[in-house]
């Protein structure tokens, strides 16, 4: 095990939506890709999606340009409706872990999303965190910190405008 420790990003968002709808945003295939991508101009295709503790799911996420970019998402915990914990990987169409694009980027990367509800208002806490991250993994992500919020922040915005509508 790598003694490299990178201090989590933490994420902190509140729904106006039941807590039973969000956590199925974002554990059922039909609801992911309405917001899981970093703007309204990128789209979101499943390949498999297994969505279960120990099952995986695969997509792709294309942009504007036309550029596509695989991910491959293995879970761990999901405990309904309150927590989800998932690892995340840049793959091929066929899920083979590759290389991340971006330079010296983690190569695996865990979110944990916990959830509670108070008023029909749900909170939702989440937590991103490199594993295992190398010292040039670290410090890419360290150097990224500040632009966190704009992708998960971006779909964020997507999954609030999402569950409005449902």
């Amino acid at each position: 095990m790598n003694a490299i420790t990178v201090v989590p990003a933490t994420l902190k968002r509140a729904f106006n939506a039941p807590q039973k709808l969000v956590y199925e945003a974002w554990t059922q295939e039909q609801h992911l890709c309405q917001w899981q991508v970093p703007n309204s101009e990128v789209s979101c295709v499943y390949r498999s999606a297994d969505i279960r503790s120990g099952g995986s799911a695969l997509y792709k996420m294309v942009m504007p340009s036309g550029k596509e970019m695989w991910l491959l998402t293995k879970y761990h915990d999901l405990n309904p409706y309150d927590r989800i914990v998932f690892t995340q990987y840049e793959s091929n169409e066929n899920g083979d872990v590759l290389s991340p694009s971006m330079p010296n980027w983690p190569k695996e990367i865990r979110a944990t999303i916990n959830l509670n509800e108070v008023d029909g208002v749900t909170y939702m806490e989440f937590v991103w965190q490199p594993v295992n991250p190398t010292q040039a993994e670290a410090d890419a992500w360290e150097s990224s910190r500040a632009q966190f919020s704009n992708g998960w922040g971006g779909s964020f915005e997507l999954l609030a405008g999402y569950l409005a509508q449902n």
